[in-house]
This record gives structure tokens, sequence and C-alpha cells, in this order.
């Protein structure tokens, strides 16, 4: 006979287990409940709890019913532990606090409940020990702990609060004594009314009457605080109900199986023994991964598109082969999806809130060949350069990423310039609280924003200087993201803007992308001509982050994504992204964004904005470093403007090669010699390959001019 399995033992009750903790919980809960409504309702149990914790009772019994709660779920406690101890510290704190303010006769009496028998207690012990002011001090410190544990702000930011109060106070203060126009000097009392009635005002000046000071005004502490006062502090943001649904097409399986034989089967007569391991349905790509035998050249398969393609009845174009697959010992064989279907930005913006990473910037990509959410941070990259031919995706994409951040920070958090030299894609955004001046489309007046945002980068690194931080982000924990808001400049079509503005635009472009990243400054570049006239080596250097979609030549490939691959993209959104975590290019297909839902989400920032947007009319004017107020010549800054303007007047000839072999530079500030020469009128136009003319025989011949312009 077989022997009867042993009864499983009945787990005990103990303290830890789950019966006895649920159990606890809700007696914990009832008595929280009890102690929360004990001010407002009678009872005897109520009036005892009332006169023991006083009108603190509510608190204390908040904090049962969270200690409840986390004991009937089963919760982490190792989670929670810092909200339970700012509660129980803000529990003892207002029992004290309640009885601090009452005489001690009267907490003796009867008819004392404020801060109840054990706040009472506490009271008298603290005065004992530590004197009542002393004891105030502590409970104001107590307080901030515990607000700064239950909410998880820093203490920083709340004993700022305490120190902006008390600077209210002194300000509101010498105001009263400004307006009063006594301060006493030699004890006369009224001797700055006097002077005021006898020295005689000049025209056109005014007369503040302030105590007199020799010490300087800080500047940048002044444009700091400024910053600090949030214009959107009730900011909501745009619902997912604005962005239309996705629309999927079902997966044949058998479909890919059948593909996959068929690769299989080319491979082996061809002489390359391999197997499909997995295969990965993405949007509009399908990765087949092989398995090949030790010993078989890489190189090998790759020379088998072609005959990939013919026999998987693909185009030629689109089949690419990625090897390795990264992080595996295998090959993978993308062809386009025969059902492929669209990744809808409503799909991308539900993921990034579900998300548990936090991203300062986020950018909306796409979805892998595996079928896998892509968001990356700009403010990692922390520039974007976007490349692609005509109809491939490329303004979709930037339309995908900026609707992104709309949907995810307020104007008060981040800041937009973007330049449209089409006048048509970014028309849209006109009028969104968001930008800092209404879209570019005159490359004149980007070159304006590009020198002001300069300014501003070197300005921000002052109060970061003073503040002793290194970057925005530290900035941001102790100030608030409002203080300093990102500052993102978008660019749609970086070829219009090199040939309409050279090597003056290209510097600021290139000194931006160097240094701006610490203060919070980020560049988004685009172009549908990446040739390396646009997208220049110095560009290259400094934008790590690169969106490839389709291009026409394996040379533009390179040009982007320093390898080829991106002619091999089937266009309508696929690309690849290359960001200085990975060295390998990632394939995705990029987030589709429709013009209802642009439409749909600007309008619903316009019009919690209200009908008027602010602009800085600033960005777009000249600065004094390019006209001065006095309508004198703006002369190059560059140090060897003298010289230059000595070497082109004695050869009588003017080049960038003359000033590179004279002067022993590089092309680009010797062009931007050539430039300078020519805004001075020392040189002629350019005329062909032939060196421009010299206008002057003489270097006194221009001093001299600019010394009569300035005499008059």
């Amino acid at each position: 006979m077989a022997k009867r399995g042993r009864k499983k033992k009945k787990e005990e009750i103990t303290i830890k287990s789950n019966e006895t903790k649920i159990f606890f919980g809700l007696v914990l809960l009832l008595l929280g409940i009890a102690t929360v409504s004990s001010p407002f309702l009678s009872g005897t149990l109520l009036e005892y709890i009332l006169q023991f914790f006083g009108y603190a009772s509510i608190l204390w019994g908040i904090t049962m019913c969270y200690l409840a709660i986390i004991l009937i779920w089963n919760l982490d406690l190792k989670n929670g532990n810092k909200i339970l101890a700012g509660l129980i510290i803000l529990s003892i704190t207002s029992t004290i606090f309640l009885s601090f303010w009452l005489p001690s006769d009267y907490i003796y009496s009867e008819d004392y409940i404020a801060g109840g028998k054990i706040g009472a207690e506490i009271h008298f012990q603290l005065v004992e020990i530590l004197s009542k002011p002393i004891e105030f001090a502590f409970l104001i410190i107590m307080y901030a702990v515990g607000i700064s544990l239950f909410t998880g702000i820093k203490l920083e930011r709340i004993t700022g609060v305490f120190t902006s109060l008390f600077e209210d106070v002194e300000e509101d203060e010498n105001e009263e004594k400004a307006q009063q126009g006594k301060i006493q000097f030699n004890g006369d009392e009224d001797i700055n009314e006097t002077m005021a009635e006898e020295v005689p005002i000049p025209d056109g000046e005014k007369y503040v009457e302030t105590p007199i000071s020799t010490e300087e005004t800080p500047k940048e502490p002044k444009e700091s605080k400024k910053e600090l006062e949030p214009q959107f502090s009730n900011w909501k943001f745009p619902p997912l109900s604005l962005l239309q649904n996705p629309v999927k097409q079902k997966q044949d399986t058998k479909i890919h199986e059948r593909k996959a034989a068929v690769i299989e089967k080319t491979l082996e007569s061809f002489g390359v023994s391999s197997r499909v391991t997995n295969i990965s349905i993405g949007p509009t790509v399908v990765q087949y991964a092989l398995s090949i035998t030790v010993g078989t050249k890489v190189a090998k398969v790759k020379t088998l598109t072609n005959d990939l393609a013919l026999a998987l009845a693909a185009p030629a174009s689109s089949v690419r082969v990625e090897a390795p697959i990264p992080g595996t010992s295998l090959i993978g064989v993308e062809i386009p999806n025969p059902t492929p279907n669209f990744v809808y930005v409503k799909e991308m913006v539900t993921e990034l809130i579900n998300s548990e990473k936090s991203y300062e910037l986020p950018l909306l990509l796409g979805k892998n060949v595996a079928g896998k959410t892509e968001i990356r941070d700009l403010v990692e990259l922390p520039h974007l350069l976007v490349a692609g031919a005509t109809g491939t995706g490329k303004s979709v994409g930037i339309n995908s990423i900026i609707l992104g951040l709309l949907m995810t920070k307020s104007p008060d958090e981040l800041k937009f310039i973007l330049v449209d030299p089409k006048m048509v894609e970014m028309s849209l955004y006109n009028e969104i609280p968001h930008l800092y001046t209404p879209v570019i489309v005159d490359m004149e007046l980007l070159n304006n924003a590009l020198q002001w945002t300069v300014q501003e980068m070197n300005r921000r690194y002052r109060i970061l200087k003073q503040a002793k931080l290194k970057k925005i982000t530290e900035y941001h924990a102790r100030e608030g993201a409002e203080s300093m808001p990102y500052i993102i400049i978008v660019i749609d079509e970086m070829a219009d803007l090199m040939l309409s503005t050279g090597v003056d635009v290209e510097s600021k472009i290139v000194r931006l992308a160097q240094m701006s990243r610490a203060v919070g400054i980020h560049l988004i570049l685009a172009t549908q001509r990446p040739s390396v006239n646009v997208i220049t080596g110095l560009i290259k250097a400094n934008v790590p982050g690169r969106m490839a979609f389709s291009v026409t030549t394996s040379i533009d490939s390179r040009v982007v994504i320093d390898q080829m691959g991106a002619e091999t993209l089937i266009g309508m959104g696929d690309m690849l992204f290359k960001s200085p975590a990975s060295p390998r290019p990632m394939r995705i297909q990029g987030a589709f964004t429709d013009t209802p839902d642009i439409e749909n989400v600007i309008n619903f920032v316009k019009d919690q904005a209200g009908e008027e947007v602010e602009f800085l009319d600033d960005i777009t004017k000249p600065t004094e470093t390019e006209t001065t107020a006095t309508g004198e010549k703006s002369h190059s800054k560059d140090q060897l403007f003298k010289d230059a303007l000595n070497v082109v007047v004695n050869a009588q000839k003017g080049s960038a090669s003359l000033l590179q072999r004279k002067l022993r530079i590089g092309y680009n500030r010797a062009a931007s010699l050539i430039d300078d020469l020519e805004a001075a009128g020392v040189l002629g136009p350019q005329d062909g390959s032939s060196p421009r003319k010299v206008l002057i025989t003489s270097p006194d011949q221009f001093f001299d001019s600019s010394e009569e312009e300035k005499d008059e």
C-alpha cells in the first residue's frame, strides 16, 4: 500500500505573520479614525483621547491610519519610513506647540484641552531644561525636519523660505523709513527733508529719498531672485485624451516563420550554415536573429544582402544586416514588416508617465525592432543632430519631441527658441508660453538670437559660480526648476542657415555646444542635406546625439552617424539613433504625430496662458558687440585683426589662404578675419576664385577714418 502523504503543518501565527499584522492593522485603523474624529464627536472614549492628545489628535489619528494601511496591505515599511517619521515628529511638535502659547495657570485648569496632557507634560519638561525662548527655536527646527521628511522637500528649500520671509520684513521696514524721509544724521532728524527742499534737482533726473549707503548692491542675486517668481504656478499638463488612440494591425506569425525558413535556405545555398533562433517583430521592421557556425566570416553574410532581398521579394535597399546584434553572438537580418504599425505619441507619453525613471528633458524617440519603447534624456546627450532626406519623417520626429516636452514640462521649467527657415513647419507653435520669442524665420535675426543665448549662458555661469554649484540640476534642487528654466534651441534646417550666414553662426553654435550643457541650454539641429559643408567637423564633435533617418547615399550616412546603414532604412520614421552611451546605432521606428494632435495640445496650452504671451524682445535685437550705441564701426575683437590688416594691405590682395600662411592660423579663423576686414571696408566683395581687392593703400587710412568717425 502506498503511504499516505504527510499533512502540511499549518502556518503558525506569530507576531511576524500576515494574519497578526492584518489584525493589529485593523485595530489601529479603528483607533486612528476614532482619534481623528475626537475633536468633532462626543463619547467617553473620544473625550478621553481628546484630553490626552488635545487638538493635535487629528495628526495623531492620521499617523495611526497611515501605519494601519502599511500593516493591512503588507507594504514595505522601508519605502514609507520617512513619511511615517515625519508624521510622528509633526504630531509630537504640534502637541507641544499648542501648549506653548498658553499660560501655566490655564494649562492646569479643568477646561484645558489644546495640547492635551501629553503636550502639557512635555512642554513643562522642555521649559525646565531649555527655557522658553530656546524651546520655541527647538519647536521651529522640529517642524522643519518633520515637513522635510513628510514631503521630501530638502531642508535647504525650507530654511530658504524662512530666510526670504525675514528679508521681506526687513525690506518693508526700509521702504517705510524711506517713505518717511527721516534718517538721523548728526542729531538732526529732519535733515533729509531740508536737503530735499534746498538742493535744486536738475531737469530729467529722478530724486528718490533712500538711506545713504556706500555699499554696492550685487547685480547677479537680483537677477536670480527675479527668476524665482513662477508665472504659471497652477499649470496643468495636457491630458492624454487630446491625443488620438493608436490603430494596430494584427501580426501573422506564420508569414514571419516562412521568411525565416527562406533566409536559412538562401544562406545555405551560398555555403553559410545558419539557424534562426529568434524573431523580433517591431512596428515596421522584423529582425531575424541568426546563429552561424564557427569559422564563418561575418563579412560573407553582409555581402549576401542583395541575394537575401531577391529571395525575400523585398527591395534591395531595405534589407539590413546587423553583425553582431549588440550584447549577443547572433547576426541580425532586418527586413520591412509586411503588416506595419505606426508608433503613436499617446503610447509614448503613457509609457513616460508610468515609467519609474525620471527624465529632466524627455525625448520621445519611438520603439526599437523588439517593440520596446525608447525614451532618452536630452540633458544626458546633451545636444541632438537630426538628418534625413525629404519625406523620411524628420519633421514629424521633431514635432514628436516638442510635443512630448509640452506634455510634461511647464513654461516655468522649459523655454524654446524655434527656428524655421521654411516658415511653415513650426508656425503652429507661435504664441505658446513656452517660447522666448516668436518662431524665427529670418536668418539675420537668428544670429542675434544666438548671440543673446551666448550672453545668457555666461550670465548663468556667473550665477552658478556665486552659488558655488557646478551644474543646473544642483541649482534646481536648491532653488526650484523655475529659478533657471531649461532652454532648447531647435533649428529645423541647418543648410539654409549655413549658406546664408556661414562662419559667424557656426562659431556661436559650436561655442554653445561646447559649454552650454552645465547651464541647461541644449541644441536640436536638423537638416535634409547632411553634407560636410552643413554638418562641419566642429559641429559633429560637439553634438554626440544623432538621429539619422533615411538618406540617399552611404556617404551621407557616414557624415551623420560615422558609418554606413542609414541608406538602407525604409523611410516613414524609420531611423538609426546614436548616443554617447551606445557607440553602435540603434534602429528605432520614430513616434508619429499628426497635425490634429499638435493643434489640440497647443490650443490647451494657449488657453491656460491667456490671450497675451510676453516675449523677450531683446533676443532678436542686435547686441552691443555687433552695433555700438554711438553708431561707430564695429571691428573684430580678434587680437590678430591689426596683423591681418597689415598683411592684406602690404600684399594688396586678400584671401583666407594668405592669412593662413602669413599668420600661421587655421582656416576658420582666417575666414572670419576676412569677413571682418570686408565689414570694416578694407576688402572688397568676393569675386569668384580671385583674391579680394584691397580698398585702401595704407593701414593709416583705416585708422584715420575711424578717428574721424569718432570725432563726428
